[in-house]
């Protein structure tokens, strides 16, 4: 797994040991203790004797907490040549990279290495829902995209109840979701007022505006409503934020200095306008409270579909969500080639855009509606306490020395006890 995670990514993960263990070809499941930097520094977990127990639990654990997920930097010939002799020190005959756009990238690049003895798959997640093509035809939607479109339909739902009860001091509540330069999340508030009764402003990175322009809109909405609720993407451009950056160059705006949320609600005082900030930040992509149950069970077959491929002598591929051709809300599992994918990052199709107007179209909702379902999916175990799967860590034992790569923990053994110790004590209220 690698870079940010969602309430279905272990769905996800579950599929694909399910189909590893039914696959004749597979002795072993093993999976990098976080992630790549675990694979290239040869800190290993071994999934292969979990039980259908352990995989139900894990079909609804959300996040990254039981493999653990990383971001690095590009990888470069030593790390190539790493992961190849780490490979090899374990017989890795398939590997399969759970991840978002630069894991993608990171996938072909190792596939072009390392293709011709190790078969490749690439599994896409990202809430943020701008992995694919921009005709959105071979990728549909990114597992973990449709619960987070409902957490923010949910949170529309509540931003209005406190925004009516508390007008008369707080004119103005301003929150922000996920999305670099994307405003596919931003443009799922409208899920929360499809009758477009809320005085609901959406601020979408494909329809940049200039920062006069948002606050005289936002000014003649609380004239005219006495109140006003904002939705900016993260990546929308209110000013400066001391943005800070990931080991592969994108921007971490949940550690940068400021937020544009901060920002616009600063502006609102300098217009005589009072107003309050939410920033949610994590909890948008994990929270199981609202978990689409069509995504998570889209999520485990995307994951079982792509091991089924890899073992009929597939490879060098990404595992998609694809439309059916002829049937409209019907998808199929798809595999698109590496060589299709050098620049699979995309952003909202224009017909979705009311452009000027801060919002997004009729046409948008139609498209993302059908992705969440009817049904949300039961919270498995948190009652009292949560109950999610859980792993004690590295428990493959190392067969090369270490390396010298920056990716290498250099753990010593009475390290990798003390964090063996920490996963056991940390046993989310499951007594197994």
């Amino acid at each position: 797994m690698s870079g940010g995670t969602t309430s279905v990514i272990n769905a996800t993960l579950a599929g694909i040991i399910r189909a590893a263990q039914k696959a004749g070809c597979i002795d072993r499941i093993l999976a990098g203790y976080h992630g790549i930097k675990g694979v290239l520094a040869e800190s290993l977990i071994d999934l292969t004797g979990l039980t259908e127990n352990d995989l139900e639990l894990l079909y609804y654990t959300p996040a990254s907490g039981f493999i653990g997920t990383t971001r690095v930097k590009p990888l470069g010939e030593d790390e190539l040549t790493r992961l190849a002799e780490v490979f090899a020190a374990h017989d890795v005959g398939y590997f399969v990279n759970i991840g978002g756009n630069g894991t993608i990238k990171q996938s072909v690049s190792i596939s072009k290495r390392l293709g011709a003895e190790v078969s490749i798959a690439a599994v896409p997640k990202t809430v943020d829902n701008d992995l694919g093509d921009a005709e959105f035809e071979k990728v549909l939607y990114t597992p973990g995209f449709p619960s987070c479109a409902q957490y923010w339909r949910h949170k529309v739902w509540i931003m209005n109840q406190e925004n009516l009860g508390a007008f008369s001091h707080d004119q103005v509540l301003i929150t922000q979701t996920f999305g670099r330069k994307t405003g596919f999340l931003a443009g799922c508030a409208r899920l929360g007022d499809i009758g477009r009764r809320i005085p609901l402003i959406i601020l979408l990175p494909e329809d940049q505006r200039p920062l006069y322009e948002v606050l005289e809109y936002l000014k003649d909405t609380v004239t005219e409503r006495s109140r006003a609720i904002v939705v900016l993407a993260e990546g929308y451009e209110i000013g400066d934020l001391g943005e800070r950056y990931d080991l592969s160059g994108q921007v971490m705006y949940g550690t940068s200095r400021t937020t544009g949320v901060q920002l616009l609600v600063n502006h609102c005082a300098d217009i005589g306008i009072q107003a309050r900030g939410f920033v949610p930040g994590f909890d948008q992509r994990s929270d199981i409270s609202f978990v689409s149950a069509l995504d998570l069970h889209r999520a485990h077959s995307l994951g079982k579909e792509t091991v089924e491929r890899l073992a009929a002598g597939e490879s060098n591929f990404l595992a998609s969500i694809a439309r059916r051709p002829g049937l409209p809300g019907e998808v199929e599992f798809v595999s698109v080639s590496f060589d299709e994918t050098d620049d699979y990052s995309r952003v909202l199709r224009p017909e979705w855009i009311s452009y000027g107007n801060f919002d997004v179209t009729d046409e948008y909702i139609c498209y993302v509606e059908p992705l969440i379902g009817s049904e949300q999916a039961p919270m498995v175990g948190v009652t009292e306490k949560p109950a999610f799967a859980r792993c004690l860590g590295p428990n493959v034992e190392k067969r090369l020395i270490p390396s010298s790569s920056d990716f290498d923990s250099k753990r010593s053994l009475a390290r990798e006890a003390e964090i063996a110790s920490r996963y056991e004590a940390y046993a989310y209220g499951n007594e197994k």
